[in-house]
């Protein structure tokens, strides 16, 4: 699928979709004013405000929702379910002390019961952490995939060797293989306690996979699965530049460490810096944007030919829209560039990626209060390298041309416990016949969050 295919229909697909926004919301915005010409009128009408403050939230304006909902709790037998909902608005708009208040509140009155006292709990529990100044939270991983191609060798008879046609060797065929994989991400957020909610945010990793089909030892022409062990890290002050013109403005520039071992032996190490800039105009409009430079420096290894000649920078820009469509659905848009420069001009490249990405969330169809959240994707990558590899052929650059679509079911097992099952199909259609292939993945993996 061209990349420029996936662009015409995501573009028809956000104009179609932004008309039909735009009809919605001219129908809630009469509702609103409608409502709100009712309780101008009768202010003691307690059911009226009740209307207006769900429409307000509905609109997006959690401000005016939670000011016609605090109206509703100067009734000292308010039911405690008025809070409860104040509350989740507060929680929303980040201001957890007022979220903490209402809470708690919530929680002490007898009167409630069932999943709303089970939600006002859950969710003070989460408020009482965030409103620590030194925070940690994270995840343990634990996977099995199996993917038919893991190594993308191609699915030609025939490739090219110095510019000739020749037959793909047995042991150079797709062949299929499984891994277990274990990881650890570690998150940690220190509040400056400042006007710009200046905060240093850190991220760290580790991740260990081991393929079924791996010797253990690095040895050059085999075409076999490498075992991984990665780390990471990445660390940076986020802060808010413009906290009262625009209070949904982030940036985070930060550095970023990496380390990669393969076969037991180290392959890779990477060290640079970016800049993160979130902007959230709206409560349900999420725009993300990454810029980073990472220096790359290869091992010398017996199976890395001149690796000295692939050292060198990869520089990277990401933009991410995310907008909630409501009734728990999510859509997503990404765009990806990447520019790989090394030290000889063969392993230059350059790439442009477009990924969209639709999820919703519903009910558990096993256990009651428990949620589900189902996703599919689809994406198109263009590359192209910068001159030809004299070893496949002296006089045609090699260029990509690579989609793929996949489907995930998040499965909530326990509080705190979570399954991911995915489905991803990939091809890739290249002008040149040893980079054609297609690969299709399984995988299971059991999340523990704290």
């Amino acid at each position: 699928m061209p990349l420029r295919v996936l662009v015409g229909a995501l573009g028809l697909l956000a104009c179609v979709s932004a008309t039909a926004q735009s009809n919605t919301a001219e129908a809630l915005e009469r509702q609103t004013d409608e409502a709100f010409r009712q309780v101008f009128q009768q202010p003691q009408d307690l059911t009226g405000w009740s209307k207006y403050a769900q429409l307000l939230v509905q609109a997006g304006n959690y401000e005016g929702g939670v000011a016609a909902l605090e109206r509703l709790l100067l009734d000292p037998q308010a039911p405690p379910e008025v809070r409860v909902d104040v509350g989740v608005l507060y929680y929303r708009m980040g201001s957890y002390a007022m979220a903490e208040s209402m809470l708690r509140d919530a929680v002490a009155d007898a009167r409630l019961q069932g999943s709303n006292r089970s939600l006002a709990e859950s969710l003070l529990a989460d408020t009482l952490k965030r409103n620590k100044r030194n925070q940690f939270s994270g995840a343990l991983t634990l996977g099995v995939r199996h993917q038919t191609n893991p190594t993308y060798q191609t699915d030609d008879a025939q490739v090219l060797s110095a510019g000739a046609l020749v037959a793909v060797a047995n042991a150079d065929k797709p062949s299929a293989d499984q891994d277990l994989a274990v990881g650890v991400r570690l998150n940690h957020f220190y509040d400056l306690e400042s006007q710009n909610s200046a905060a240093i945010v850190s991220s760290f990793g580790a991740y260990v996979v081991d393929y079924s089909s791996s010797s253990g030892d690095p040895v050059a022409g085999v075409s076999k699965p490498y075992d991984l062990q990665m780390l990471d890290l990445n660390t940076g002050l986020q802060f808010k530049p413009l906290p009262t013109q625009a209070p949904g403005l982030t940036l985070r520039p930060y550095i970023l460490l990496a380390n990669l071992v393969t076969q037991g032996r180290q392959y890779l190490t990477n060290q640079g810096y970016g800049l993160d800039l979130n902007w959230q105009p709206q409560e349900k409009t999420l725009y993300q944007f990454t810029l980073d430079d990472q220096r790359r420096e290869f091992a010398n290894r017996a199976d890395i030919a001149n690796a000295d000649q692939q050292n060198g920078h990869l520089y990277g820009f990401v933009a991410r829209v995310s907008q909630d469509l409501g009734a728990g659905q999510l859509i997503i848009g990404e765009y990806a560039m990447r520019r790989n420069r090394a030290e000889r001009n063969i392993h230059d490249s350059d790439s442009n990626e477009i990924r969209v990405t639709y999820s919703t969330s519903y009910a558990s169809p096993l256990s009651k209060g428990e949620y589900w959240t189902t996703a599919f994707w689809i994406g198109a990558l263009e590359r192209s390298y910068s001159v030809p590899n004299p070893g496949v052929s002296p006089t045609e650059t090699r260029k990509d041309n690579e989609w793929r679509i996949g489907v995930n079911n998040t499965v909530s097992l326990a509080p705190l416990w979570s399954l991911v099952l995915a489905a991803e199909h990939s091809r890739n259609q290249a002008n040149l016949p040893n980079y054609r292939y297609q690969n299709t993945m399984l995988s299971g993996t059991v999340i523990r969050s704290f």
